[in-house]
């Protein structure tokens, strides 16, 4: 019985005995390990190094005018705060990809904005925190003003013309500011061979011309081209395209019309090829052809003349509409060079007309056959002056005071 007992007492012992070791041990402050007080095998005593918040680059963008209001040549300009910019892609509506130049922060378009266009501008930054990663991308919506347009177009491009007509870009609507019509005199070019001297001159506010000091010599070829796309004409108007334009002169042909003498000398290169008997505007009155350089502007080989386009109204005794042949205008007041041969008995000693030129049938076709637009017209012989406005007026002038027309 003794035996067994004290078997059993020492198991018990043995039993008790393991805790409290592990214990004793858990309160030991230093092992020879160096694992501290509380912890267990393997662990730290340092506490985790918290992950830092990344600061990634950010971007402003801005312009001389809103973002959403950009006028065609505004340009982009762009802000980095921790970080640099990278690259610009900007995309118009269309997602095509508008071409840019990219410099010192400053986005500038190659062509300009569209008018009423929204963009979109995708910005690459580079962080300069690492813990953003390399590149940050940005993505901003912009937008052209709601603006008009305007239009220059050059007048008898690709055409052969008479020794009297000037370059001539006309614009459909007034560029009012003389500011602006000096930018867009410094923005047109020229290429005159052989090289003459000659000016820019406004006749208008629709129409920039360029004469030379004398007319044209013969043969001359001209091109000329303007970068107006995207120069201002008003406050809420642009030009939205470039022009560009070329024409050869021909040969030197002057018509010299003596009112009060009903005749005309046609001087082709320097040489009179024929004297024609003409009539012209009653004198005294307000069809009096006009004294002054005119030049042809168009040649039709049939016209209806109507007086109520010249403001003599159906009703009225001076009104008239016939149909004519060989028709060449040199104002926009109504005056023709044309066959009438319902006057041929006048033509030569009395002007009967109501201020065109009229001329026999056969003098009117071989003399519609001859010339061009372009040729000078240069009337004497009247009291009823030609103004520069009733027509291609650039000869009124002498050069002294073409030369004053200029907008710079």
């Amino acid at each position: 019985m003794s035996s067994r007992l004290t078997r059993r007492s020492v198991l018990a012992t043995g039993a008790v005995a393991v805790p409290m070791t592990v214990a004793a041990c858990a309160k030991t402050s230093t092992t020879q390990n160096g694992f501290g007080s509380g912890s267990n095998v393997g662990e730290s005593s340092e506490t985790p190094t918290p992950t830092p918040t990344p600061t990634p680059a950010t971007l402003t963008i801005t312009s001389d005018r809103p973002i959403t209001k950009l006028q065609p040549g505004d340009p982009l300009k762009f802000a980095v705060v921790n970080g640099d910019l990278e690259d610009v892609k900007v995309t118009d509506a269309d997602d095509e990809e508008v071409k840019g130049v990219l410099k010192d922060g400053v986005w500038t378009p190659e062509e300009p904005w569209a008018l009423n266009t929204s963009y979109t501008v995708t910005a690459t930054l580079t962080n300069t925190d690492s813990h953003a990663g390399p590149t940050t991308t940005v993505t901003k919506k912009i937008k052209s003003l709601d603006g008009d347009t305007n239009i220059a177009e050059v007048l008898y491009n690709d055409a052969t013309v008479g020794v009297g007509m000037p370059i001539i870009i006309r614009f459909r609507k007034e560029v009012i500011d003389a500011d602006m019509r000096a930018k867009i005199e410094q923005a047109m070019e020229l290429d005159i061979s052989p090289k003459q001297e000659g000016a820019w001159g406004w006749l208008d506010q629709s129409q920039l011309m360029w004469r030379p000091k004398d007319f044209w010599k013969t043969g001359t070829k001209v091109s000329v081209r303007g970068k107006l796309k995207g120069l201002p004409t008003s406050s809420h108007r642009w030009l939205t395209r470039n022009v560009e334009g070329s024409f050869r002169v021909g040969d030197s042909r002057i018509l010299k019309v003596y009112i009060d003498r009903h005749k005309m000398d046609v001087v082709v290169n320097g040489k009179v090829a024929r004297s024609i008997p003409v009539t012209t505007g009653k004198a005294g009155s307000s069809t009096t052809t006009r004294s002054g350089t005119k030049v042809i502007i168009e040649r039709e080989t049939t016209k209806v003349m109507d007086s109520s386009t010249v403001g003599i109204p159906e009703g009225s005794s001076h009104y008239y509409r016939v149909k004519v042949k060989y028709a060449m205008r040199v104002t926009y007041t109504g005056e023709f060079i044309h066959a009438a041969p319902w006057s041929e008995e006048s033509q030569g000693s009395a002007n009967v007309s109501h201020g065109c030129v009229g001329l026999s049938t056969a003098n009117a076709k071989w003399l519609f056959n001859l010339c061009a637009a372009g040729d000078p017209v240069v009337n004497t012989g009247s009291n009823r002056q030609f103004k520069p406005s009733e027509g291609i007026g650039c000869w009124c002038y002498d050069w002294e005071g073409w030369q004053k027309l200029s907008a710079l």
